[in-house]
């Protein structure tokens, strides 16, 4: 489905200072982010979570994919119909009695196959239904703009300016959701990249944890290592950063306008963080009594 896009951009931009993002409430640190949004995090999925967010993303930019490839088909397919409908090439008049002009409709029913070629194409996707419900006449104006989709619905006949203007916005409809796309196809490669570069990280932590019973000098390199490791979580928030452009914001808008967070990657960094940090608490006590 692809509707209006969002007119504003959700999630984090990057700012001058790579330790500060922008979010719509204003600049905040990295650090500060993942704070702010691990304590949502927790609320909302509790610690089972971690990386649900990514996945449930991952899975649903996989549906939207799928139902903006078949509407690209639809309109595929209702551009060779009207290319295979041949429009009134003029009008033919015939004098009445009183020599007023008349209008002679040269193929009755053009439009109406036309019409019935939009029905069965474009409003005949799997998803219809549940993304729009509309009929006819509310759909053609929504997807062709409000004349031609007028003309298309409840017009007479298919002239050759009516074709050209259903051309063109058939072909815009088209390059929109051909862009829009590509824009989901890089959210995919994102999703997936951030979702392993938040496992490694989480995967090291749960090593530097054990064993608690070393001498102070091992225990400290470790506490020293949640450094490193923190670290990695917070760039995969600042690399996001990067990716949330304007270009990508109002398609990202879209995609999670039903999460509970806006953005899954934060949100799932977040409660990785809290995990990571809550091992290297551990270390902490075991340093404290090894001292």
């Amino acid at each position: 489905m692809v509707g209006t896009a969002a007119s504003v951009a959700f999630g984090v931009q990057e700012a001058a200072d790579i330790g500060v993002v922008q979010t719509p409430y204003g600049s905040v640190t990295v650090t500060a982010l993942l704070q702010l949004v691990f304590v949502a995090t927790v609320c909302l999925v509790g610690a089972g979570g971690l990386f649900s967010y990514v996945a449930a993303a991952r899975t649903l930019c996989r549906r939207e994919r799928r139902r903006v490839a078949a509407e690209i088909e639809a309109f595929t397919a209702f551009r060779s119909a009207l290319d295979a409908n041949t429009p009134t090439d003029a009008q033919k008049l015939s004098m009445t009695p009183a020599t007023r002009p008349t209008v002679l409709r040269e193929s009755d029913g053009t439009l109406a196959t036309v019409r019935a070629a939009f029905t069965e194409t474009v409003m005949a996707v799997d998803h219809y239904e549940e993304d729009y419900g509309e009929t006819l006449a509310e759909h053609a104006r929504a997807k062709l703009g409000p004349a031609a989709g007028s003309a298309l619905a409840e017009g007479d006949v298919f002239t050759p300016g009516l074709r050209s203007v259903l051309v063109d916005r058939t072909d815009a409809a088209i390059r929109r959701r051909e862009q829009f796309l590509d824009q989901m196809d890089g959210e995919a490669v994102s999703l997936r990249e951030s979702e392993r570069r938040l496992v490694e990280p989480v995967a090291e932590s749960a090593t530097l944890v054990t064993p608690l019973d070393d001498g102070y000098p091992a225990l400290e390199a470790r506490w020293r290592r949640f450094d490193v490791v923190e670290r990695r979580i917070e760039q995969v928030v600042t690399d996001r950063a990067s990716h949330a452009t304007d270009e990508r914001g109002s398609v990202l808008a879209y995609l999670y306008e039903s999460f509970p967070i806006p953005d899954p990657v934060v949100a799932d960094a977040s409660a990785a963080l809290g995990v990571i940090r809550e091992r290297r608490a551990r270390v902490t006590d075991a340093l404290t009594r090894a001292n």
